[in-house]
């Protein structure tokens, strides 16, 4: 099997994790933002045995205890 320059892969990896990190941060930052539209939210529940939905957020909480 041939392998290409560790070096190259190296580079690569490096900016993949880069990219990698950049995606996370931006993942935390929109959760963030859904907390907040949540938290803001006049809920209106669809609710089943297992769990309460609101219908306009989509903030989901268990009801089974």
């Amino acid at each position: 099997m041939d392998q290409t320059s560790t070096d190259n892969q190296g580079s690569h990896i490096l900016m993949l994790k880069k990219e990698m990190l950049i995606l996370h941060e931006r993942i935390m930052e929109l959760e963030k933002e859904v907390k907040g539209i949540q938290a803001k939210c006049r809920h209106v529940f669809y609710e089943t045995p297992a769990a309460r939905n609101c219908i306009k957020c989509h903030y989901a909480e268990s009801t089974y205890y």
